[in-house]
C-alpha cells in the first residue's frame, strides 16, 4: 500500500533519507500548516509494516486472524494523515501547491511496481494455462482458465485506479466469489488514488478561502462521519458487504480522519499542546493499540459489527497512534526497529505482490482453495513476495522515484539492453494472448447454468397421479410376475387389533419432490435430477432463507407444492428466527428435509443450528447432514469452499436422497 512519509532526492544512496523539514522552511501562516509535524515521522515505517502483516497473514489464514483485515484501514489513516502533511508543507514553503508536481510524485511512486505485478501475474497464469493446455487439460473450464475470466477488466481496473467499482459492478462479493480475481487485493489502492485525485484540490480549496487548520479539520471530520454512517446505513443485514466495503463513498473514513488529524497537528499552538499533553497521548495510543488488536483477532470480515462501527473505530485506534508517535517520537524510535522499517519500506511491493502469488500457489498446489491454503502454498507465497518486493523496490521503484521514469528507463536500456528487452517482450506476449484467449465462464457458473437447465426442464414435469388402494396387494393373495407367471403367495401377517405394521423407508418418486434451494442446491441440479428423476428443483444464487421460505408459499397457493419438501437454504444469510416455523406452516404437515448449509461465514455456525433445532423439535422435519459430509471429506468442495465439485455433486444427492427415505416413514 501507498503511504508516502519520506522522500530522497535524484541521485541519493537508497539507504540516505531526506527529512521532510527540509521542504519547510519558510515561514508560514496558520493557513499554510506552520504546525506541521516536521522531518521524517518516526514509527510510521513500522507501523505500516504492523499493517502490511496483518493483510498478509490474514489472506493466507483467515481463520487464525479474522480480523487481519484492518490492516487496509491502517494504510487508509496512514495516507490521509500524510498526504495532507505534504500539501500543507508545501503550500508553506512555496505558498502554493503544485498539482502537477503532486501528481508526478505520485505517478512515481505507484506506477512502476503496479506495472510489473499486473504484467508477472497476468503472465504467469496464461503461461500455466497454455502450459496445461499442451498437456491436453482444457483453459475453459480448468482453474488456469478461471483465474483469466473477466481479465481484461481487471487489467483495465489497474490501468485507470477503478479496481474497486469494478468489482462492485460485477456482483461478485469480495468473500464469496467461486474464483479469486487474481488483482482482487487492488480495489483498496484504486480507493487510495481516488483520493489523491480529489482531495488536494480540497485542500487547495481551504488554504484558497482562509480556512483555518481548526475548521478544516472539522471539515474532514464530519466527511468521516458521514462515510461512516453511510456504511452502516448501506449495509445489507445479513447479507453480502462489499459494496460498502470497497466502495470510496462507504469506505472514506479512515482517509478523512487521517486528514483531520493532519490539520489538527498543523495549527500553530499544536505543538506545544501536544507537548503539555504527552501522557494524555500515549495513553490514548496504547487503547488505540489494544483496539487494533483486539478487532484484528476477533472481528470477522462478515460481521455486521464491522460496517457499524468496528472499520470505523479501527480507525480512529489508527489516528490515536499516529498521534502518539508524532506527540512522542521516542516511541516511534521504537517501533522502526530494523526488521519492521526494512517491511515499511517496502510494504506497499509487498501488498501488491503477495494476493496474486498467493492465488496462483493455491491454485497450482491446492485446486485454487484460496481460504484454506496449505503449508506449502503459505511458505512458497512469503518467500516469492518477499523477493519480489525487494528486487522491485531495489531494482524498479527506486531508480524511478529518484531520476524519473525517462532517466531510470534510459539507464535500464543501457545497463539490460538485450536480457530486459527480452523479458518485456515475453511477458506482454504473454498477457496479450492470456486476454485473447481468456474464456467468459468460469467453471462454476458454467456448472449453475447446466443446474438452471435442469431445473427448468424438471419445472415442465408434471406429477404422476398417486397409485389407487386396489394397486397395493393385500395380505395372503396372490401377485404375478412380471413374466405372467405366478408368484407365491405373500404371507398374511394380520396385526393385533389396534396395531398397524411397521412402514418400510423407501425412495419417493422424484415426482412427488419439491425442492427449493441456493447456488448449492442448482450446482449439484444435475446430480439431483439422476438420482430423483422428475424431482421440481426451484434454487437461484443468492437466495436467502426467507426468500426461499417465500417460495414455498407460493408454490402451495398454487397447489404446485408437492408431497416432499426439501429445503436447501442458509449459504447466502443467516437463518432468521421465525422462519423456519413460517416454513413448515407453508407446508401444511408434509415432511420436510432440511439440508445442513456449510461454509466458512460468520453465519453459518447459526444457520446449522437453526436446522438441527428444527430436526429435533419437529416430527415431520429430517435431516440432510451435508455439514457432516463434508466434514469428512472436505474435497468434494470446489475451490470456494461451499459449492461442490464434480463428485461433491453426487454426495449432496446422495444426502438428500437418504433423508427422503427416512422422511417417507414420518407421515
Amino acid at each position: 500500500m501507498d503511504t508516502p512519509g519520506k522522500e530522497r532526492r535524484p541521485g541519493t544512496p537508497p539507504d540516505t533519507i531526506i527529512a521532510l523539514d527540509t521542504l519547510t522552511r519558510a515561514p508560514a501562516q496558520e493557513t499554510a500548516g506552520r504546525g506541521a509535524p516536521r522531518g521524517r515521522i518516526a514509527g510510521l515505517d513500522g507501523l505500516r509494516a504492523l499493517a502490511v502483516v496483518l493483510v498478509v497473514a490474514f489472506h493466507l489464514a483467515p481463520a487464525s486472524l479474522p480480523g487481519g483485515y484492518v490492516g487496509v484501514d491502517v494504510f487508509f489513516v496512514l495516507s490521509g494523515f500524510l498526504i495532507t502533511t505534504i500539501l500543507l508543507r508545501e503550500r508553506a514553503r512555496d505558498g502554493r501547491v503544485s498539482l502537477r508536481r503532486f501528481w508526478t510524485h505520485r505517478a512515481r511512486r505507484l506506477l512502476p511496481a503496479l506495472a510489473l505485478v499486473v504484467v508477472a501475474a497476468v503472465a504467469a497464469v496464461a503461461l500455466a494455462g497454455g502450459i496445461a493446455a499442451l498437456a491436453g487439460a482444457p483453459l475453459a473450464a480448468g482453474p488456469w482458465g478461471d483465474l483469466l475470466v473477466g481479465i481484461g477488466g481487471q487489467v483495465a481496473g489497474a490501468a485507470t485506479f477503478t479496481s474497486n467499482w469494478l468489482l462492485i459492478a460485477s456482483g461478485q462479493g469480495y468473500a464469496a466469489a467461486a474464483t479469486p480475481h487474481l488483482l482482487e487485493n487492488l480495489w483498496s489502492l484504486a480507493v487510495e488514488e481516488q483520493f489523491y485525485l480529489l482531495w488536494p484540490l480540497a485542500v487547495l480549496a481551504v488554504v484558497a478561502f482562509g480556512g483555518t487548520m481548526r475548521r478544516a479539520a472539522w471539515a474532514a471530520a464530519v466527511l468521516a462521519l458521514g462515510s461512516g454512517a453511510a456504511m452502516a446505513a448501506l449495509v445489507p443485514a445479513g447479507g453480502d458487504p462489499t459494496r460498502v466495503y470497497m466502495g470510496t463513498d462507504t469506505h472514506a473514513f479512515g482517509l478523512m480522519i487521517g486528514a483531520a488529524l493532519a490539520f489538527w497537528w498543523a495549527r500553530p499552538d499544536s505543538p506545544a499542546l501536544a507537548a503539555a499533553r504527552r501522557p494524555r497521548a500515549i495513553s490514548l495510543g496504547f487503547v488505540g493499540a489494544a483496539c487494533l488488536v483486539g478487532i484484528a483477532a476477533f472481528l470477522p470480515w462478515d460481521s455486521a459489527w464491522t460496517y457499524r462501527g468496528g472499520l470505523v473505530l479501527a480507525s480512529l485506534a489508527t489516528a490515536a497512534i499516529i498521534h502518539m508517535l508524532v506527540a512522542v517520537p521516542a516511541l516511534g524510535e521504537v517501533l522502526d526497529a530494523r526488521p519492521l522499517r526494512w517491511l515499511g519500506d517496502r510494504s506497499y511491493g509487498i501488498y501488491l505482490w503477495h494476493w496474486p502469488v498467493l492465488v496462483i500457489a493455491v491454485t497450482a498446489l491446492d485446486g485454487g482453495r484460496v481460504r484454506d491454503a496449505s503449508g506449502l502454498a503459505i511458505a512458497i507465497t512469503v518467500v516469492v513476495t518477499l523477493v519480489a518486493a525487494a528486487a522491485s523496490y531495489r531494482w524498479i521503484e527506486l531508480p524511478v522515484r529518484r531520476v524519473g521514469f525517462r532517466r531510470a528507463a534510459r539507464m535500464a536500456w543501457r545497463r539490460r539492453t538485450v536480457a530486459a528487452g527480452g523479458i518485456a517482450a515475453a511477458l506482454t506476449a504473454a498477457v496479450v494472448l492470456g486476454m485473447v484467449h481468456a474464456p467468459e465462464r468460469t467453471a462454476l457458473e458454467t456448472q449453475l447454468e447446466e443446474g438452471e437447465r435442469i431445473a427448468a426442464q424438471a419445472a415442465a414435469v408434471l406429477p404422476e397421479p398417486a397409485p389407487t388402494p386396489g394397486a397395493v396387494p393385500t395380505p395372503g393373495a396372490r401377485a404375478s410376475s412380471l413374466l405372467g407367471t405366478e408368484e407365491p403367495a405373500l404371507p398374511a401377517r394380520v396385526p393385533p387389533p389396534g396395531a398397524r405394521p411397521a412402514p418400510v423407508p423407501e425412495l419417493p418418486s422424484g415426482r412427488d419432490v419439491t425442492l427449493v434451494g441456493d447456488s448449492v442446491a442448482l450446482g449439484a441440479a444435475p446430480a439431483l435430477a439422476k438420482a430423483l428423476p422428475g424431482v421440481s428443483i426451484d434454487a437461484e444464487v443468492g437466495r436467502q432463507f426467507a426468500d426461499g421460505v417465500d417460495r414455498v408459499e407460493r408454490l402451495a397457493d398454487r397447489g404446485r407444492l408437492r408431497d416432499y419438501v426439501v429445503v436447501a437454504l442458509g449459504t447466502n444469510g443467516a437463518v432468521p428466527a421465525g422462519e423456519v416455523d413460517r416454513l413448515l406452516e407453508a407446508a401444511g404437515g408434509r415432511p420436510v428435509v432440511m439440508v445442513t448449509p456449510f461454509g466458512d461465514r460468520t453465519w453459518m455456525r447459526d444457520s446449522q443450528r437453526e436446522v438441527r433445532a428444527a430436526v429435533r423439535d419437529h416430527t415431520t422435519v429430517v435431516l440432510a447432514d451435508w455439514q457432516s459430509a463434508v466434514l469428512r471429506d472436505p474435497s468434494v468442495l470446489g475451490p470456494d469452499g461451499i459449492h461442490p465439485d464434480a463428485k461433491g455433486m453426487d454426495v449432496f444427492a446422495r444426502v438428500v436422497a437418504d433423508a427422503l427415505t427416512r422422511a417417507s416413514v414420518v407421515r
